[in-house]
């Protein structure tokens, strides 16, 4: 699970700038391992310390050093286990959990696969992919009316207009 990405170096020390990509940012603070994913390989590594610098997190990462160390690492990706995963409630999901997922309108219409999240400030939009085009999903109650991680699928009842009126062209 990605929960961070690397910017960029900070200082000349081996410090990186990490761009959180996670509702908990704060989970930053007691972490201890995690994995650098670059070119599709996940290396684990072992973080030093951590620190809040504006929107981003300052991370010390065992074996950089040196500014040309941590600029190499500019771009890997931040990964935790499943097992290391902050809890959610009842009604709340990762994205790698709705990624994936087949979409249906309550009247049993498929309508694709989710293919995508965008992050909003007031909510998620799923992008939904299927036969007919692109469907753009608000991630609120009143739309999302089912997930069934199990069964891999979303129901949704779609307002008036909201499926002609998203589909890409």
């Amino acid at each position: 699970m990605t929960i961070g990405r690397i910017a960029a170096p900070h200082g000349v020390r081996g410090e990186v700038r990490v761009r959180p990509e996670t509702d908990f940012p704060e989970r930053f603070a007691g972490l201890r391992r995690a994995f650098l994913v670059r070119g599709g390989r996940a290396e684990p590594v072992t973080i030093r310390g951590a620190r809040r610098h504006g929107e981003a997190v300052l991370l010390t990462l065992d074996g950089v050093g040196d500014r040309a160390t941590a600029d190499a690492l500019r771009g890997a990706a931040l990964a935790v286990a499943r097992d290391a995963l902050v809890p959610l409630g009842p009604d709340a999901f990762y994205v790698f959990e709705i990624v994936g997922l087949r979409v249906r309108a309550e009247d049993g219409r498929a309508l694709g696969v989710v293919a995508e999240v965008m992050r909003g400030r007031a909510h998620d939009v799923y992008v939904v992919r299927g036969p007919a085009g692109e469907v753009l999903v608000p991630a609120v109650r009143a739309v999302v009316r089912r997930v069934d991680r199990e069964a891999g699928e979303l129901i949704v009842a779609l307002p008036d207009g909201l499926e002609a009126g998203t589909r890409a062209r």
